[in-house]
């Protein structure tokens, strides 16, 4: 091969590298562009969460299904979606919220199953205890859509946790982003499980509906 020959391939070979790179920048600003919600199916793997009363049935496997769907109607509307799981795998608390953090997500939706040894049912929603306002508008905007579908009770947004307002839910206290924590009725009240089982896709377009009203009244843009 001659020395001619040569230079043009090595320009051949710096031109499609360039081109690359600048493909590269390309895609992770048209990222860089869409609004980030992270979506967070509790529990999972050897953490099950709670669990029905015939034992049949796992609070982990109805969070990951729920969560898919919420990812679905979500980028729908061209939001981009990070999932803190999309298998039945188990992940600490601390990746849970490194992972919305790392991703500079704008919203994190944490979405669980309730359970009592009562005859407890419905819908509630934790926001943390302070500093908590665009929490309560995500929260309640998320209740109010959920409310329209077929649950049982209303429980209402509600702040800390169930010891009080002394503590927090580890991903409401240590995520960055507005947040929430989802009860979406109790794996122990049957009524509730066939309202879930019923109405998966509905309540799942519900929490997403509830979601993109926020992003509009906190003015979160890109």
């Amino acid at each position: 091969m001659n020395k001619r020959k040569l230079d043009k391939r090595k320009v051949l070979i710096a031109i499609l590298i360039v081109l690359a790179f600048i493909s590269i920048i390309i895609y992770n600003i048209t990222l860089d562009n869409k609004i980030i919600v992270c979506i967070d199916a509790g529990h999972g793997g050897s953490d099950v969460g709670a669990i029905n009363e015939d034992t049949n049935r796992y609070e982990k496997d109805d969070n990951l299904k729920v969560a898919k769907q919420v990812k679905e109607e979500l980028q729908k509307q061209d939001i981009k979606v990070v999932m803190t799981r999309n298998s039945d795998k188990k992940v600490d608390l601390r990746k849970r919220c490194n992972i919305a953090n790392n991703k500079h997500a704008d919203l994190f939706v944490s979405i669980h199953r309730n359970s009592s040894d009562t005859q407890a049912d419905g819908v509630e929603i934790w926001v943390k205890s302070r500093d908590n306002e665009k929490n309560k508008v995500l929260a309640n905007n998320i209740l109010e859509n959920l409310a329209n579908q077929e649950i049982q009770t209303n429980r209402g947004v509600k702040e800390g946790t169930m010891q009080g307002t002394s503590s927090d839910y580890y991903v409401n206290e240590n995520t960055n982003m507005p947040s929430c924590l989802i009860e979406l009725g109790f794996i122990s009240n049957k009524t509730d499980n066939k309202l879930l089982d019923k109405n998966t896709k509905e309540y799942a377009k519900a929490i997403a509906d509830g979601i993109i009203q926020t992003l509009e009244d906190l003015d979160i843009t890109k």
